[in-house]
Order: structure tokens, then sequence, then C-alpha cells
């Protein structure tokens, strides 16, 4: 309880924060249209070829891109903003901040700040999906929309997880900008069925940088395409994710120096 009320802190903080700059939330609207519709175009472009590729319909590459937006607003929402705060603290040596305060240091500096207008993407990804959903005249039971909210939450998870380890890495490397662009162009990727990329591609963004998980898993869910085994082995790669990348942050703490040090 300690922690939730921490978090209702930030929140309304970063939103009174946020507030000063509501010009930001149309630009980012408006951002996030003309990205859809250029997805969606290219897309129905393909589809205008044949009516599934790799056995996706258009309606389920719909949803595909819907979870897509959906994942992408959350990360940008909650995880990226503070992981990259946490980069510029140690490149400075400003961590001490975090560190001195009586609470977990790896919560303090992962739900600090929520970047409210990033709410757009993920207002685009529901509406997305609910049409998409009604174009496959699909009945979502409740163990669909289970496997789903599961699958998804643990898609973030190993989003979050696999950018705290990068983020770890600062302690011994002054910048990592570079290999954030990288993970970016292979989320980007993660838009279009895994299945029609090459084999040693689909490997790398199951395994290496795990798309599949974050973003295909969850489409499938939510489509009645996933296995229902599936989404228990996403649960273990979530908390395998999470637990090892906590470990790694204890573990490069002790290499930090801060401005005090």
């Amino acid at each position: 309880m300690r922690y939730l009320h921490l978090f209702q802190v930030f929140f309304r903080t970063s939103v009174q924060t946020d507030m000063e700059y509501r010009a930001d939330f149309f630009t980012r609207v408006l951002a996030s249209l003309l990205g859809l519709l250029t997805t969606v175009g290219a897309l129905s472009v393909a589809y205008n070829y044949t009516s599934h590729i790799k056995g996706w319909s258009f309606a389920q590459a719909l949803v595909l891109i819907a979870v897509y937006y959906l994942m992408d607003g959350l990360i940008e929402m909650f995880i990226a903003p503070n992981m990259r705060n946490v980069m510029g603290q140690v490149r400075e040596g400003t961590l001490d901040f975090v560190l001195l305060k009586p609470v977990s240091s790896q919560f303090m500096a992962s739900f600090r700040t929520v970047n409210i207008w990033r709410i757009v993407n993920v207002l685009v990804g529901i509406g997305l999906a609910s049409w998409a959903i009604s174009r496959l005249s699909l009945t979502v039971g409740v163990s669909q929309a289970l496997g789903f909210a599961i699958t998804l939450a643990c898609g973030l998870v190993v989003v979050y997880s696999f950018w705290l380890s990068l983020v770890t890495l600062t302690f011994w490397f002054v910048r990592l900008e570079n290999i954030e662009q990288v993970v970016w162009q292979a989320f980007e990727a993660g838009r279009y069925p895994i299945e029609i990329y090459p084999a040693w591609l689909r490997g790398t963004l199951t395994y290496a940088v795990p798309v599949a998980f974050i973003i295909t898993v969850p489409a499938q869910a939510l489509t009645g395409r996933l296995d229902g085994g599936f989404v228990w082995i996403s649960v273990l790669v979530a908390a395998a994710a999470a637990t090892l990348s906590s470990l790694f942050w204890r573990f490069g703490l002790k290499f930090y120096t801060g401005a005090s040090a």
C-alpha cells in the first residue's frame, strides 16, 4: 500500500507538470493518426493481393497493429521516460537523489515520471482493436479477455526488464542511446505478423529482442489464435526477466559512482 500511494503521488505530480504543455496533446493526436493511416495503408496494399498472409487475415492484422499502438503508448507513458532519466542521472552522477530515498531504488527509478500525453496511442490502440474485432465478428469471451490481459501485462514486464538491463549497463558504459534506437527499430517490426519474417529474424525477434512476447502473443490471445499453454509460458518468461533484471540492477549499483562519491 505504501508503494501504491507513492505511485499515486508520482502520477498526480506528473499530470500537473504535463498540463503546462496542453498543445502537445493535439500534436500527439495528429502524429498518432498519421502514423496509423500510414501503417494501415501499407498493410491494405498487401492484402489487396491476398486474403491471408501467413495465416493472418486483414482484420487480425489490424488487431496486431492495435496491440502495437497500445503497447507503444504504455511503454512511452510509464517505462521510457523513467529509463531515460536514469541513464542521464547515472551519467551526471545525480542518481544519489534516488538512492538516498527510504524506498526501493528500483521502484523510485522506474516509476517516478508518467508521460500522460502518450495515452493518445493507448486510446488509438483500444479504438482500432474494438473496430477490428467487430469486423472479425468475434465474441471475446472471458478466457480470451483474461489471456489478453495476462499476455499484455507479461509483455510490459518483458519490455521493462529488458530496458532496465540496458540502463544498468550505464554503470559501466557512458552512453547507450544508440542501443535504445536499435531496440525501438526492432519493436517497430512487431507491428506486422512475426511469421512473415525469415526464420533467423523470427528467432531474433522472439528470443534476443522478444517482440513476439510483447505484441504478437497478446494479439493472438485476443483473436483466439493462441494456445492456452502459451499464456503460462509468457508468465514464466516475464517472471524470469523481471527477476534477472532486478538482480542485475542491484549488482550494477555496486559500481555506481555518484556526485557525492
